[in-house]
């Protein structure tokens, strides 16, 4: 074994952030997956005198120990069970060690830890990108933008501000690689802003400036298609500052001020921003409130544009909310096309915990806090949404017969065509996403940039390396990890995402580890 390999699976033993029954909330009661060692929120009985762990694998051997408490986690048997279906039953014992009754029972994943033994990339990641962004380039949904106009076959035109962000970033960015394509580029970029301006929430109404989150044949829509998510107007925020960056036309960056002062007034005493407003009468549709990491970079932007520092004092607001999701643990998934969720941790994803980390590590890099965080949360984003090899469905038929696993790998979606390494979404869309692999060859690349730890350059490499396997000869990148799945289900800006991630990764090329 190599010796990177032996650190990542000694690793695997030590809980992440263990819940303890009357004392610490268990964050992980709705995960189905874990790499590294879990305790569970078993029952106490009454009058136990200790309590016996039976956990058995997927071949039915029963890898048994004995704990004071049900909450103990099951590290004394980890590290040998096999990558498979696992069930847990719990007995609370008597003081002659007979069983009195349940403590409960549960059955997850074991899935496999990082071994470093994957296949080669099949390209340059440069080449990837460029690759990617050329296909991007000639798409028809991008070309009819560079027309002035948006098409509604295309179904994820029904997210404005998701999208066509993406695509004047997108197109920025290409502008400036291509010089042939420059112009062409820049037209769609435009195109894109236009719409977005030109459909935004008409002046005089409470949310006035907004772009739209919604528009047209919505699919999906968190909170209704007559609201506003409000993560969403800082991401157009950003895409005007950096048209306004290319073109100097005064235009975008008016934009970019409006939202901007609509952030400012709608700042609540907590730091953040209520997560879904209604455009009718601006109040919020559910009592949620946003992960402010993106509007605090977007508020930090303007500042630094405009010279005004109340955008930069709005963002230092936002800090104290932090806190208060670091505490909880609640990493609650923010995607338009999910409704916002009342039970704690019933739908977690590692973005927002990742872009709190990426945020503070870059305000307070030596900090050594800052730094334990942001090793934990690389630890629960790996445990829960990356998966190092294909999943697998071996073992005793008998002992699963009444508790199978299949929800969390639905064959419809050919979990078993998979191209791993890869990395789930969130806990409501439980299945591969090719901009999450970008988002964690993001982190892991903060984190070598914190403490250089060739562990995690690593596995962002392993990360990329998979995206520039699964590409398509015409350069697609295909969002759920798996070509056959339909090409108009592709998230463009998810393709944006991973041509981003493999250009930064691309800067590590030198780096021997």
């Amino acid at each position: 074994m190599n010796p990177a390999d032996h650190i990542a699976a000694e690793d695997t033993l030590t809980p992440i952030r263990p819940g303890k029954i009357g004392e610490r909330p268990f964050w992980n009661s709705y995960a189905r997956q874990f790499i590294y060692t879990p305790a569970f929120e078993f029952s106490p009985v009454p009058g136990a005198y200790g309590y016996h762990f039976h956990v058995r694998d997927r071949f039915g051997t029963d890898h048994a120990f004995s704990a004071g408490s049900p909450d103990a986690p099951l590290s004394p048997v980890w590290a040998e069970l096999p990558v498979g279906p696992v069930f847990v039953e719990v007995d609370a014992l008597d003081p002659n060690g007979r069983k009195i009754a349940s403590a409960g029972d549960r059955t997850f994943y074991r899935n496999a830890p990082f071994n470093g033994s994957y296949p080669p990339k099949a390209c340059s990641y440069t080449d990837c990108a460029a690759k990617a962004y050329e296909y991007l380039f000639r798409i028809g949904f991008v070309q009819q933008l560079g027309e002035g106009k948006v098409d509604p076959d295309y179904p994820l035109s029904c997210y404005p501000s998701k999208m066509l962000s993406a695509v004047i970033n997108g197109m920025v960015n290409y502008a400036s690689m291509s010089p042939e394509k420059h112009d062409a580029a820049m037209r769609i970029a435009l195109g894109a802003a236009e719409h977005l301006i030109k459909t935004s929430i008409p002046a005089g109404q409470p949310l006035e400036y907004l772009p739209l989150t919604y528009d047209g044949k919505v699919i999906m829509a968190a909170g209704g298609k007559e609201t506003v998510m409000m993560l969403y107007p800082a991401g157009v925020g950003r895409a005007m500052l950096n048209l306004y960056s290319a073109t100097d036309d005064r235009k975008y960056l008016d934009y970019a001020v409006k939202i901007g002062d609509q952030y400012l007034r709608l700042q609540q005493p907590n730091g953040s921003w209520h997560l879904i407003l209604n455009i009718s009468d601006g109040q919020p549709k559910e009592q949620n409130y946003c992960c402010p990491a993106s509007v605090m970079l977007f508020l930090e932007a303007l500042s630094d544009t405009v010279g005004r520092n109340e955008y930069r004092d709005a963002a230092a607001k936002g800090i104290p909310f932090f806190r208060n999701m670091i505490e909880s643990f609640n990493w609650e998934g923010q995607f338009e096309d999910v409704e916002a969720q009342q039970i704690p941790y019933q739908n977690l994803t590692k973005h927002n915990a990742t872009d709190i980390y990426m945020y503070l590590g870059k305000i307070r890099p030596d900090d050594p806090e800052v730094r334990r965080g942001a090793r934990e949360i690389q630890r629960f984003a790996e445990d829960q949404f990356i998966v190092w090899e294909q999943p697998g469905w071996t073992g005793s038929p008998e002992l699963y017969k009444a508790r199978t696993l299949e929800s969390m790998h639905s064959k419809a979606w050919g979990w078993n065509r998979w191209h791993t390494p890869c990395v789930y979404e969130q806990f409501r869309c439980y299945l591969p996403v090719d901009s999450s692999s970008a988002k964690m060859i993001r982190y892991f690349l903060f984190l070598y940039e914190l403490e250089k730890n060739p562990l995690d350059l690593a596995k962002a490499r392993a990360l990329g390396d998979a995206i520039t396997r699964i590409q398509c000869p015409d350069g697609r990148i295909p969002t759920w990890m798996n070509p056959e799945r339909p090409v108009e289900r592709d998230w463009i800006n998810c393709m944006f995402a991973s041509a981003e991630a493999l250009k930064l990764l691309a800067r590590y090329d030198a780096v021997e580890i």
